[in-house]
This record gives structure tokens, sequence and C-alpha cells, in this order.
């Protein structure tokens, strides 16, 4: 850890029980800078003294305080936001009625203070996708930067604006980047791709925060319910992937540019930061599932190879959707032009992963089906 000097900003926190909200605390925490205090929105009372006792706040001089409630208290939201200079939204990138009420608070802070209170927005790269349904990979790859002129590149990248209103997460960061149009915040919104690994810091080890992914880990239970790997259609789709350490890194590095004196990295239209560090077939990842249930015995079956998922199965795991079998492709230019190094870049960091995930869920969760409801994460 770097030396830290504790800034004098205060942070509004949703999400911290969750896998990105935990990563993203201890990031923050730990940065060389990190805040004043962080007041954290969790449902769950009886976790309020666990984070309010947290000691690698503690050591860096971080008071930790608790609200008890939802993104659905929206008074609470909007008080919250108007009494801090940053809210660090992790939450729920759908819920735009939320959304609203940071925003409503934070007008209510630059009235008030005269400075623009800073929001960093969690996404996620389901704004790029298709409906290709597992059968075709595409060339049809964004930047998270503006490329003007449009970049010679074959295929050439696109830019976020290009993007139609009716895209996954799209109504929530349109809302978002009006607000900084205006001049009522300045907003930074980070795209987290397929993220795998193990939470790891702190929060996880007391249990606080979620250590698993969302994605990776639904395959993998729906192959072990199944008794064998399943994707959708031929799996031809392409999705980016990140590690979970490396997408705390990339919000440790827009939270300490953003909260400089004078910060130099973009905000609202130019303030997308995609958490994209490779890419990965979804054929190829639902393979590898299929390797390690077999390898480790988990299924009867001694079948390696994916088979397409039928209707029955997408509506039991997937609520009918047939979202992982689109493509989402970008790079992440404007996050690397702003120093963000990933580590774990190539396939293979994701599939040595997906060997060790496939064990790690059959021993938590089981081999049945127990989940209530599929998200559309990231």
């Amino acid at each position: 850890m770097a030396s830290q000097t504790t800034s004098s900003k205060t942070v509004f926190f949703t999400g911290a029980t969750g896998y990105i909200g935990g990563s993203v605390l201890e990031a923050i925490l730990n940065s060389p800078q990190p805040p004043k205090s962080v007041t954290l929105l969790i449902r769950d009372q009886a976790k309020s003294q666990g984070f309010e006792s947290l000691q690698t706040a503690k050591k860096a001089n971080v008071q930790i305080k608790t609200l008890i409630g939802s993104l659905e208290d929206l008074d609470k939201i909007t008080q919250a936001a108007a009494e801090h200079d940053v809210t660090i939204h992790t939450a729920d990138a759908d819920n735009l009625d939320g959304v609203k009420a940071i925003i409503k608070g934070q007008k209510i802070r630059k009235e008030k203070t005269g400075h623009r209170p800073l929001l960093i927005e969690t996404s996620g790269t389901g704004v790029l996708v298709d409906n290709a349904k597992g059968a075709y990979p595409n060339d049809i790859i964004y930047t998270d930067l503006n490329p003007t002129p449009a970049t010679k590149d074959v295929p050439a990248l696109l830019s976020m604006t290009e993007l139609a209103p009716t895209a996954p997460h799209r109504n929530v960061d349109l809302e978002i980047i009006a607000a900084d149009k205006a001049g009522i915040n300045k907003s930074y919104i980070i795209l987290p791709s397929t993220i795998w690994g193990k939470g790891v810091g702190e929060v996880f080890d007391a249990g606080l925060s979620n250590t698993f992914s969302d994605q990776i880990p639904t395959l993998i239970k729906a192959g072990l319910d199944r008794g064998r790997a399943g994707m959708v259609g031929e799996g031809k789709n392409i999705w980016p992937h990140v590690k979970i350490t490396d997408l705390a890194s990339l919000y440790e590095l827009v939270w300490t540019k953003a909260t400089q004196p004078n910060p130099t990295i973009g905000h609202g239209p130019s303030g997308y930061y995609f958490g994209i560090s490779g890419e990965y077939t979804l054929f190829g990842a639902t393979s590898r599932i299929g390797q390690a249930l077999v390898k480790n015995k988990l299924i009867q079956s001694t079948e390696t190879t994916p088979t397409t998922f039928t209707e029955e199965d997408l509506k039991k795991y997937y609520g009918g959707s047939t979202y992982m079998g689109t493509n989402s492709r970008g790079v992440a230019d404007r996050s690397k032009s702003i120093g963000w190094k990933p580590k774990y870049t190539e396939q293979k960091d994701l599939y040595d992963h997906i060997d060790r995930e496939v064990v790690r869920v059959q021993k938590e969760f089981g081999n049945e089906w127990k989940v209530e409801k599929f998200t559309s994460a990231y």
C-alpha cells in the first residue's frame, strides 16, 4: 500500500455489501489519498457494526458511518447525496429512480456550496450488446474515448454517442450525462465487463461483502444443475473480461485523479471508463467449465463439450433471456490513457480462474439450482 494522506473529501457510497462495491470500498480505503469519511448505504443493520469497525479504515484514518436503507428510500438517498462531496454508486446500474434521487441531492449540494459534487457511477458493457443469441461473433467495437476524427482502424471503433437510448443501462447513463452537462455534478461512468476472481480484502474476510461475481458463476451453477455445461446457441459470441482486482484499481485511479485539486481526467460525455482487459468467447468459457465439471467429478456425465440451452433451460436459469449469447466488444482507450494497467489480460487468465471457480461454486452452492432471478449484470 502506498503512503496515504487523507483527503478532505466525504463520500456517500452505495453497494458496499456487493461484489463490486466491496472491492471498490477496499480500493478507496487503500488508495494513496483515502476520503475523510464514508457513509455506506446498506440494508443489513447487523452488518453496520462490522463496517464501522473496519481496521482498514482506522489505519487510513477514515471514519466509516452507515445509513440503513436501500435504493428505494429516495428521500434518504437525496439527503445523503446532498451532504457529501462525492457519491460512489455501485449498487444497481438500472435503478433510474435511485440515480435521479442522487442527482437531486447533488443539485442541492451544488447550490449550497457552489462546487460541483462528483458522481462515480457503475454501469456495464452490457450497454454494448447485440442480439446474436450465440450464433456469431461481430466486429462492432466501441471505444470509451470519442474517436474524432473517426479511426482508420478496420473495423472502425465506434463512439458511445452512437448507442441507442434503449440499450441496457443507457437510460441511467444518459440521465447522469445530462446532469453533468447541466453543471450539477461531474460524472465518471465506469463500465465493468465480465468480472472474474474472488473478492479479496477485509470486507470479504469478515463476511460483509459478496465474494462471487455473476456471469461465470451463473454459467457454472447451470452446468452443475443440468449435469453438463451449457451455452446460448453455438456460443460464438464474444465478451470482454476483467479481473476484480484490476477493476478495483480502475476505480481507485478514477477516484484519485478526480479528487485532485485540479483534476485533468474527463467527465460527463468524456467520462466513460471501460473496465475491459481482454476478451473470450462463450463457447471457450463454457468448454472450460465442462472440463472442470468432469475433471472434478462434480457431474455424472463424462462429456466436456457444452450443449445449447433449451428454451426450458433459458427460462430456468436466465428468465428466458438470451443475454449471455450477446456480443459486447470494446477497447479501454480512455481508461488506459489515465494510467490504468490491468495485469490479467489473457483468455488463459480467465480460463485458469474457471478451473478454480467451478470447485468453489459447487462447494458454496451445491449442484441444485437455487437462484431466484436472473440479473443482466455488467
